[in-house]
């Protein structure tokens, strides 16, 4: 299971690059399970005007990832994991505490689970603790795609 952070689904809507490509590919092969936390969703919808701007996608490419990428995860309301949080806030960077708390939450229900994310001061401090963390370079690689 991989909890996708924010910079994750804006990089597969801004460019037309490997993070789409593994999106697009899970699509089909079902391989993955993505996770993220629901205010994900508000996140990116308040935000959409910018991204728009941002994205190298047509309006019509932009909407069809959009979809695509939207039904790939699985959201989680904060309510299932807001224990998490105090604990979450202990080790994040600003901004990043629900990923952590999520992460959290999901091992103490006995899954392994890891976090996916291009964010280095998010990945640097996950490795001062026992949260696993992966890039898309990583996972790419670890997928034999690279």
């Amino acid at each position: 299971m991989l909890i996708v952070d924010a910079n994750v689904v804006l990089s597969s809507l801004v460019s037309k690059g490997k993070t789409l490509d593994l999106f697009a590919w899970n699509s089909l092969n079902k391989k993955l399970e993505f996770v993220a936390p629901e205010h994900l969703i508000a996140e990116i919808e308040s935000n959409l005007p910018e991204i728009k701007r941002r994205s190298k996608l047509s309006e019509e490419e932009f909407l069809e990832v959009l979809f695509l990428i939207k039904e790939q995860i699985k959201f989680i309301p904060e309510s299932k994991f807001s224990k998490f949080l105090p604990k979450a806030l202990e080790i994040s960077p600003p901004n990043d505490f629900p990923y952590i708390a999520l992460d959290i939450f999901f091992k103490s229900s006995g899954y392994e689970v890891r976090i996916l994310s291009n964010d280095k001061d998010l990945l640097e401090a996950l490795k001062k603790t026992e949260i696993k963390g992966i890039t898309i370079h990583g996972l790419l690689k670890e997928l034999r795609f690279i």
